[in-house]
């Protein structure tokens, strides 16, 4: 029987920020700092990780998507 691939097969909801994509609060780095940014320093504001499946996968058409991207720029 063939599995079907689902979204949640290929990424996981940030467990620091729930999904949300923001953190509120201070970080401490030997001194407080203010999180001026306000985005999940995990997730970059995502709200989602990539799962090892994929983390394997992006990694595998990346090299294909920066090709087209670069083709598209140049016909323009």
């Amino acid at each position: 029987m063939i599995k079907q691939m689902l979204i949640s097969d290929l990424k996981k909801t940030c467990e620091n920020c729930q999904g949300s994509g923001f953190e509120a609060g201070l970080q401490e780095w030997g001194g407080i700092q203010t999180n001026l940014s306000k985005s999940c320093r995990i997730c970059l504001g995502r709200g989602f990780n990539f799962t090892d499946l994929g983390k394997k996968l992006w990694d595998l058409y990346l090299p294909k998507l920066r090709e087209l991207i670069r083709e598209e720029i140049l016909k323009n």
